[in-house]
Order: structure tokens, then C-alpha cells, then sequence
């Protein structure tokens, strides 16, 4: 697996991907280095400066480095839920849900409005980030805005319990 710093492309790719969120990618980066890891499907990941500085020294490639934050796909960046669960406190785009919220997300369903406690700056079909009330990302998931479901659960952090891993 080939790991390297980010190309200007990618970078500004992952910047566009923040930015859906209403984030910002240079809060994310303070301190940081952008990482991309090439096996099929290219990984972005972020790590400390001195990360980036000590894998260019290395001789040979290492099998991962960094927090994954999303993949590159056809030239866009996809957030993953790490990457949600860094910028949930900058993020503008939003849902905050209560106890009962939480749990329906948490396995897998949709968030709906009886649910929301607080919003952020929302238009139908903007990609959100579902969080608790505590302000920790539970979820990526659509604005829907119409009928009960307000926005559909897109991947959420209890698919790791579903799935066994």
C-alpha cells in the first residue's frame, strides 16, 4: 500500500467534501497533515506533521497511518464517520437528537422530527451530520425534510456493532 501526502487536487477534493458540512478543512488540518493511502481505494487519512515527516524516511511502506476520515471516489471526497465525529463541533450542517433519537439511529433508522433538539442551517437534500445531545457524531445522513422522516440515516457508528466488527 502506497501512502503519501495529499496532491493539491486531493486536498481541495477533501476541502469541497468538508465544506458540504459546513466546516471548514483548515480547522480540521491545525497541526495536521492530509494522507492519502492508495490499495484499490484511495483512503484519506489525517496524522500529526511529524507523522508525514517520518513516513518519507521510511523504507518501507507502512500498512496504514494516520485517522482514515473518508475515501476519494471519482475525483470526491466521501466523509467517513471518523471524519464526521472531528468536525461535529465546527459543522453548520446538522441535527442535534435526543436519548430516544439516539438509539433509533444508533441502529440504523431514520431520524425523525420529533426527535431533533436543535438544527443547524438545513435545505432538502443537503448531506448532515446526526448528533447527540452531547455534540458527538452518531451518523451521515440526508435531509429528506418532508413527512415524519426528517432526515434518512445514511452510515452510522452502530454498524459496527450490526456487522460484528
Amino acid at each position: 500500500m502506497k501512502i503519501a501526502p495529499a496532491s493539491r487536487s486531493v486536498a481541495r477534493a477533501v476541502e469541497r467534501g468538508v465544506a458540504e458540512y459546513g466546516a471548514s478543512l483548515r480547522a480540521l488540518l491545525r497541526g495536521r497533515v492530509l494522507l492519502v493511502a492508495s490499495n484499490g481505494r484511495r483512503a484519506v487519512s489525517v496524522a500529526p506533521r511529524k507523522v508525514g515527516q517520518v513516513l518519507r524516511k521510511l523504507k518501507r511502506e507502512p500498512y496504514c497511518a494516520g485517522l482514515e476520515i473518508g475515501e476519494l471516489r471519482r475525483g470526491r471526497f466521501r466523509l467517513g464517520l471518523e471524519g464526521a465525529y472531528l468536525i461535529a463541533g465546527r459543522a453548520e450542517k446538522y441535527v442535534r437528537v435526543n436519548q430516544k433519537g439516539e438509539q433509533l439511529v444508533l441502529y440504523g433508522r431514520d431520524v425523525f422530527i420529533g426527535s431533533v433538539v436543535e438544527q443547524g442551517e438545513l435545505n432538502k437534500g443537503d448531506p448532515c451530520l446526526i448528533l447527540n445531545e452531547r455534540g458527538e457524531a452518531l451518523a451521515i445522513g440526508r435531509v429528506e425534510g418532508e413527512g415524519e422522516v426528517f432526515v434518512a440515516n445514511l452510515r452510522d457508528r452502530g454498524m459496527y456493532l450490526r456487522k460484528g466488527e
